[in-house]
């Protein structure tokens, strides 16, 4: 997709936040564009700054967002089984209640 190799913007957030925030939106905007079901990062900081910071980046840029983000290691959890919880996943701003369903369809559930 279009921003794939965009920085998220957390490097300038301290400078310039609306700037960070912009950069964020339009990020997950063209995710969303290219019917991505989630990103997944392997940066602990593009992942604080594309999932809490996703309400403040939507209304900058003035669109809905939604999209849940995941950290490289949760969806390695997923694909081996742990449960969402013990993964974090419930402390998410955007729910990746989709990625979790999918996921328990596909690998199944420890539960």
């Amino acid at each position: 997709y279009a921003g794939q190799y965009r920085c998220c913007g957390f490097p300038i957030i301290t400078m310039n936040k609306e700037a960070s925030l912009r950069q964020a939106g339009r990020h997950v905007g063209d995710a969303l564009d290219a019917d991505a079901d989630c990103l997944v990062t392997p940066c602990p900081l593009c992942h604080l700054n594309l999932d809490l910071q996703q309400p403040e980046a939507a209304r900058v840029v003035g669109r809905d967002l939604g999209l849940p983000i995941l950290h490289l290691p949760q969806l390695v959890g997923l694909a081996l089984g742990l449960e969402p919880r013990e993964l974090g996943m419930t402390k998410h701003i955007v729910r990746p209640t989709t990625v979790i369903d999918w996921s328990q369809a596909v690998v199944g559930s420890t539960a």
